[in-house]
């Protein structure tokens, strides 16, 4: 077999450390006796590279210029070129999007936090004078907890909802106080990525002319956070930063596999296989005795997932733990083999 790879070296978190699954993939593969071909998705000439490749395989990230790429392109490789894509469509199409997110959770029936949406300015300050606060506005793009933000009163969140529905905001920082400086900074670094050639900075995004409001789910010091890989499961709990109600992006972690609730393991499998994702985080909040699946991204930090000491595994609906720590493309690649073989078969059958 043959598998195309775009490279993702440009995934170095702010802490942990490198985290690029390329040269894993590329490794597990050669073990395996398989052939990889390096390509370049930013090239005019993508899918010639293609030709003759039995899988592709590419990490994109949420920054808009991979999400402009990968969603003009990758449906293509999938539905047109007919090749095993990881990530497929029903893994990645919703990535970085909490509006997408929140209407695919709803039509799936899976339990999520009361959301509204607006795209109408006089709609949403209708509906904020009768809404309860405090409330959780989020842009729909964002990671690590960016772009969240607590909203306690009716004047806070008309101040969002007028900046919003007119000149917009590049993130959630211009009315939170913290506010230029940062957002400067930010912008600082993202030039000087771009000026060096890498071209993957996170350029400036205009978001504007819709609202997305989250109720706020208070008692929860952590989240759970759970990745399905395949019919795997790798799980920790992730604990509020100091004086904040977020969890996502904080260091303060813990992996005992004892203080999991299989409750979220088992709602974040029935996510995954309602939704058909080859891989698929969930961030997991509790009100009550109610687990709910708050927002969700096909890809992940990968040292994060071999920090867990073990991981549980789905077998004829019981749910089993291994022990032992394992990289998640080990899982990624073991799995999409098993998918080339079979289209490898299928094609045979075809030809007999």
């Amino acid at each position: 077999m043959i598998v195309a790879i775009h490279p993702d070296d440009y995934a170095t978190p702010t802490s942990g450390g490198p985290d690029s699954s390329s040269p894993r993939w590329t490794r597990l593969l050669e073990d395996a006796g398989h052939h990889f071909r390096q390509v370049d998705v930013f090239r005019a000439d993508i899918l010639s590279q293609l030709r003759g490749c039995d899988g592709f395989m590419w990490r994109h990230a949420h920054i808009p210029l991979h999400r402009q790429v990968a969603r003009r392109l990758l449906p293509v490789i999938e539905k047109e070129l007919g090749i095993a894509v990881y990530p497929d469509q029903n893994t990645c199409w919703h990535y970085d999007d909490k509006i997408t997110q929140y209407y695919l959770l709803t039509a799936a029936n899976i339990p999520a936090p009361r959301t509204w949406v607006w795209f109408d300015y006089e709609q949403a300050m209708h509906w904020i004078e009768s809404a309860t606060f405090p409330l959780v506005i989020k842009l729909w793009s964002g990671s690590a907890s960016t772009n969240v933000r607590m909203v306690h009163d009716h004047e806070q969140a008309v101040q969002w909802i007028r900046k919003l529905f007119t000149h917009g905001v590049a993130d959630m920082n211009e009315l939170s106080g913290k506010g230029t400086a940062e957002f400067i900074a930010r912008l600082r670094r993202a030039a000087r990525v771009i000026l060096r050639g890498a071209g993957v900075g996170r350029p400036w995004e205009l978001h504007r002319n819709y609202l997305l409001a989250q109720e706020f789910i208070n008692g929860n010091d952590f989240d759970t956070r759970v990745v399905i890989i395949g019919n795997r499961a790798f799980a920790k709990r992730r604990f509020n930063r100091p004086g904040d109600f977020r969890a996502s992006g904080c260091r303060n972690i813990d992996c005992n596999p004892a203080r999991i609730d299989m409750r979220a393991v088992r709602l974040a499998f029935r996510t995954a296989q309602r939704l058909g994702a080859q891989s698929l985080a969930l961030d997991i909040l509790r009100r009550g005795e109610e687990f709910l699946v708050v927002e969700i991204s096909y890809t992940y930090p990968s040292y994060a997932q071999y920090e867990c000491p073990g991981h549980w595994e789905l077998k004829d609906d019981e749910v089993v733990w291994i022990e032992g720590r394992m990289w998640p493309e080990e899982a990624q690649i073991e799995d999409f083999l098993v998918r080339l073989e079979e289209k490898h078969d299928s094609r045979s059958l075809l030809c007999v």
